[in-house]
């Protein structure tokens, strides 16, 4: 290869909803071979779903000295700099990482994303499928400890690799056509700003502020409830637009919809 690559994996607390990371890891391919990488367990402020952790093996006591998301995405940065990336399904990882680096208000890696998952549909068409699992075995790569984010990333690497050997070379391999004419990136996969109504702008200066605010909030059976929240990120997801916010009565992050709230109350004391 001409260019450095970095390839990387993402493992997150939850199967569904905003992701939140719990292990970052990638490997920098240059000239063909992995030069270096980069890993990192990430202190999640959600629980654990068991079904995720049924996947990559890590629980929450694996967590407890891990540094918080913020500092492992800022070193990532620093260490990928203007590299060019890749991952197996690569836009689930860039959404997961635009969540991430929106949520850090930071800025992410600029460079844009090869999907590892494109190139096997087209250069490995006999596999069953085209599962990064499914080809693990498929091209009988060595075995390693599976859905951890380290060895996937090595198996990614191993995928696209094959897929340069069958293409004839890198120039077929990166034609446009794979790349898109607008190429994934992290930014380009950030979630969109919330839609506020002007009732519930007091939610953008308490977020600003770092400060607790009440909300009137709507429970399901539609009974309108006090709830004293700390907000922390404002997104829209899917059309919708929520509030994260770490609820004071449980001590947990929870993702409200703005539709439900019926009233901002004035800042709690």
């Amino acid at each position: 290869m001409d260019r450095p690559l970095v390839v990387l994996d993402c493992e997150t607390a939850a199967p569904m909803g905003a992701p939140h990371l719990v292990e970052l890891a990638a490997v920098r391919v240059v000239e063909g071979e992995i030069e270096e990488s980069f890993a990192s367990l990430v202190c999640a402020p959600v629980p654990i779903h068991p079904e995720s952790e049924a996947i990559h093996g890590i629980g929450d006591e694996d967590l407890r000295r891990a540094p918080l998301a913020a500092e492992v995405l800022e070193r990532f940065r620093d260490w990928v700099g203007e590299d060019w990336m890749a991952a197996h399904n690569a836009g689930a990882d860039t959404r997961i990482l635009g969540f991430e680096y929106a949520r850090a208000g930071l800025d992410p890696p600029p460079g844009p994303f090869i999907d590892s998952l494109a190139l096997a549909c087209i250069h490995i068409p006999e596999a069953p499928d085209h599962k990064l699992d499914t080809l693990r075995g498929h091209l009988e790569l060595e075995e390693g400890e599976g859905h951890r984010a380290l060895i996937d990333a090595v198996h990614c690497w191993q995928v696209i690799e094959e897929c340069l050997e069958r293409a004839g070379g890198i120039e077929a391999a990166w034609s446009s056509e794979l790349l898109g004419r607008r190429p994934l990136t992290i930014a380009g996969r950030r979630p969109g700003p919330a839609r506020l109504s002007p009732r519930l702008r007091p939610l953008e200066q308490a977020l600003a502020a770092g400060e607790e605010t009440t909300l009137l909030y709507a429970r399901e059976d539609g009974a309108p409830t006090p709830i004293t929240v700390l907000p922390r990120f404002l997104f829209e997801r899917r059309g919708k637009s929520y509030l994260e916010a770490e609820c004071l009565a449980s001590g947990l992050l929870k993702t409200y919809r703005l539709e439900r709230i019926r009233r901002v109350l004035v800042p709690h004391a």
